[in-house]
C-alpha cells in the first residue's frame, strides 16, 4: 500500500517536472497563461488600446475588490462584448 502511493506520488513529481521543463519559456497554466489569453482577447477588441483595458480591469477592481485578475479580465471581456452587441 505504502510502495503504491510512493509510485503514484513520484509518478506525478515527474509529470510535473517535465510540463515545467517543457513550458518554461512560453505561458502556461502554471504561469498565468489564462491571463495573458484573455488580455489578448481584450486588446483584439480595444484594437490594442492596453490602457483602455487596464483602467477597464482597474475599474472593475473597485467594484469586486476580492476577484482576481482572470476574473476581473473575463468580465471587461464581458463588458466589451456586451458593448459590440
Amino acid at each position: 500500500m505504502v510502495l503504491t502511493l510512493l509510485v503514484v506520488v513520484g509518478a506525478v513529481a515527474l509529470i510535473y517536472g517535465l510540463l515545467r521543463l517543457v513550458y518554461r519559456d512560453r505561458p502556461s497554466p502554471f504561469s498565468g497563461g489564462q491571463e495573458r489569453h484573455w488580455e489578448d482577447k481584450i486588446l483584439l477588441l480595444t484594437r490594442g488600446n492596453r490602457g483602455a483595458m487596464e483602467r477597464s480591469v482597474a475599474a472593475r477592481q473597485k467594484k469586486f475588490p476580492e476577484a482576481t485578475r482572470l476574473e476581473l479580465l473575463k468580465l471587461v471581456h464581458d463588458d466589451y462584448v456586451k458593448d459590440r452587441e
